[in-house]
């Protein structure tokens, strides 16, 4: 059965500006922007430290060639931490360095997202703003299939 509604080009419009807004939100600009790929993979790795890059392809959706790439720059530069498997020596699990998962979660996780919507949505009133603000703590409510949103997980919110 056929819902009308969004439509996956449509979707994929939201998401690239709910990116947008979150880039604003996080500091991720200018000089100091990490592309939303390799964002992801930090994301990821820093709420499940200890994965292998097959973990993190499954959850991130993005191949697997890419996220070697970046998992291999990131313990260059010192961010990632990485070690064979105990279980399986052929797998190597990845760990966020501390500092980093600090910085990613709590010191710009925890910005508050009005001034993004403002500067990406300068259009909405005040108001509407709110009402965004409002829906997407639905949203997240609602696709949370963990039973804990990712604010509890990393204590924002």
């Amino acid at each position: 059965m056929y819902i009308a509604g969004m439509d996956a080009a449509s979707l994929h419009l939201v998401a690239r500006r709910l990116r947008a807004i979150a880039f604003v939100a996080t500091g991720n600009t200018g000089r100091r922007r990490i592309p939303p790929s390799e964002y992801a993979v930090l994301e990821d790795v820093a709420l499940h430290p200890g994965s292998s890059i097959r973990d993190i392809t499954e959850r991130t959706a993005i191949t697997q060639s890419l996220i070697s790439r970046i998992v291999a720059r990131f313990r260059d530069q010192g961010l990632l931490t990485t070690a064979p498997d105990p279980a399986d020596g052929r797998r190597v699990l990845i760990t966020v360095e501390p500092g980093v998962a600090e910085e990613v979660f709590r010191a710009r996780g925890r910005a508050p997202i009005e001034f993004a919507l403002g500067s990406e949505l300068p259009h909405l009133s005040p108001e509407r703003q709110r009402r965004v603000v409002e829906l997407l703590d639905e949203l997240e409510a609602l696709m949370d299939t963990s039973g804990t949103s990712a604010r509890a997980e990393t204590g924002a919110g």
